[in-house]
């Protein structure tokens, strides 16, 4: 079994999996929660542009969007050796090839039910009320003729996106050290974890801002180019992520 083909067995896994499709149910419900407040107090009368603004996801939130990006494929590992799947892996396709096909996956299972959860609301949320007000278009910079009616839809599709790939990072971290932890609880727990304890490294060690990535989201960006430049960063990181999960993974299988 080549590496392409355990891809396309990965992603009909996931699409089959009642999992994916509970992580987009979530996504949405708390996207709603998240700005139904905002949008009720206002009687609706509000832009769609200041509800995603106003919304941006911090507490608990966030927390229940670190669990929803896991429950796509992040878990695929832990199931697997379970289940007793990873004594199949030598004799199929091998495991630097099962790693990087289940961490491919994962990457953009989540990217896929956190983009769909946020866009889906704030679409039909657009079919109510105006993307954006006048006022709010002369504050607002970076380049873009949000004048078009096309640009401002594009634009918060990219703060979803970038939001979609951190909460994916993160879940891929999950996927990453699954083989180290036996408990479900803790392991869905993990992002949240990895997320609070970064900052605490940051802050102990100094570090610079390139290495803050929780510091990292949706309105971050200002213009498309932003868009590219932390999707591409935290691929990069996702990259880190994939050569430590196949390490570990070929190291445990050597100890038994």
């Amino acid at each position: 079994m080549n590496f392409f083909r355990m891809i396309k067995m990965d992603f009909k896994r996931m699409f089959l999996s009642g999992k994916f499709y509970f992580a987009i149910a979530g996504a949405i419900l708390v996207t709603v929660l998240n700005i139904s407040q905002e949008a009720m107090q206002s009687r609706w009368n509000v832009s769609v542009y200041y509800l995603v603004v106003s919304s941006h996801g911090v507490g608990a939130f966030f927390e229940v969007f670190s669990v929803l990006a896991v429950l796509p494929f992040a878990l695929s590992y832990w199931e697997d050796s379970r289940n007793g799947y990873l004594r199949c892996i030598e004799t199929r396709i091998g495991r630097t090839a099962y790693c990087w096909s289940h961490l491919v996956v994962a990457f953009f299972g989540s990217v896929i039910s956190i983009f769909l959860g946020m866009a889906v609301v704030y679409g039909v949320l657009a079919l109510k009320i105006p993307w954006i007000k006048k006022e709010e278009l002369e504050t607002l910079t970076g380049g873009l003729s949000y004048e078009n009616g096309l640009v401002l839809p594009f634009y918060l599709a990219a703060r979803f996106g970038v939001e979609a790939v951190k909460y994916a990072f993160m879940a891929v971290f999950a996927l990453m050290i699954s083989g180290k932890i036996k408990n479900l609880f803790v392991l869905v727990s993990t992002p949240a974890l990895f997320y609070y304890a970064s900052q605490l490294v940051a802050e102990a060690l100094q570090l610079p801002g390139q290495m803050r990535w929780y510091q990292l989201h949706g309105g971050s960006i200002r213009n498309f180019k932003d868009f590219f430049v932390i999707a591409g960063y935290f691929l990069i990181l996702t990259g880190m992520e994939g050569v430590i999960f196949v390490q570990v993974v070929k190291r445990r299988a050597q100890n038994g």
